[in-house]
């Protein structure tokens, strides 16, 4: 039995992944991950079958584009937020790495995926990082845009409680969860009327809203015009004919 645990470690220690050879799915080597072009998932231990992978891909796709916010006055939150997921059975290294709830993914000395450029918004990322035993997470976002860590430990009480035995279902609950938390936090500063560049197509929109009512009611007037004078020249050529047939009655009495 002894034995056996001594094997078993040994192995799962030759199967960790440190983030110096973790591979990237962004880099030449994304196949290494489970994936068939560059993405933002990496799942080099088949944690997932291709088919639960795709949908994963394509929910990690979506939460930039579901968390734009257009009007909005910060150019970050405009262009949305970028996620990221890395699934290892083990929690990727370095091995006297303690931390609990959290990981390393999103550390500009480990990070290979996304840009670490400070200036752009590429540069701000939230990942998550799945394993046999644990969920973690990290962010590296501007501090006006970020979760409170209560809201993650809310999310993690009550959307991963079942994680060590269906890993698909539980990825998948917490990056909707985390997608509908960063929506409600981006709509605190979701205001058209504040940014100027916001204004112009609004107000060009009201302008043309505008020419379009004028030009309704110039048309509805000139309607009402033309219908008024087509029935006053019917009342006119009514009585026209009244007095024309109540003149003949006159006459045809002074012939007889």
């Amino acid at each position: 039995m002894i034995k056996f645990l001594i094997i078993t470690c040994l192995i799962i220690k030759a199967h960790s992944w440190t983030w110096n050879d973790y591979p990237s799915p962004r880099g030449p080597d994304y196949s290494k991950c489970g994936v068939f072009k560059p993405t933002y998932v990496c799942d080099p231990d088949g944690m997932l079958t291709d088919q639960e992978r795709k949908e994963i891909v394509q929910l990690v796709e979506d939460f930039k584009k579901k968390t734009k916010r257009p009007n909005s006055i910060h150019q970050c939150m405009r262009e949305g937020l970028r996620l990221v997921v890395a699934l290892a059975k083990v929690k990727i290294g370095p091995s006297n790495d303690s931390s609990v709830g959290f990981t390393k993914l999103c550390a500009n000395n480990s990070r290979r995926w996304t840009s670490t450029h400070a200036t752009k918004c590429e540069s701000n990322v939230q990942g998550i990082e799945l394993n046999l035993d644990s969920l973690s997470y990290c962010r590296w976002i501007d501090s006006f845009m970020e979760l409170h860590r209560n809201e993650y430990e809310k999310l993690d009480k009550t959307g991963t409680h079942y994680y060590k035995t269906n890993y698909f279902d539980a990825l998948k609950d917490y990056i909707i969860n985390l997608r509908m938390l960063y929506i409600n936090r981006y709509s605190i500063f979701y205001n058209p009327d504040v940014s100027n560049e916001d204004k112009s197509p609004q107000q060009s929109s009201n302008n043309v809203s505008g020419i379009a009512s004028i030009i309704f009611c110039v048309i509805i007037s000139l309607v009402l015009v033309v219908l008024f004078y087509r029935i006053h020249q019917l009342e006119n050529s009514i009585n026209q004919r009244k007095t024309s047939k109540y003149e003949m009655q006159l006459i045809m009495p002074m012939h007889s």
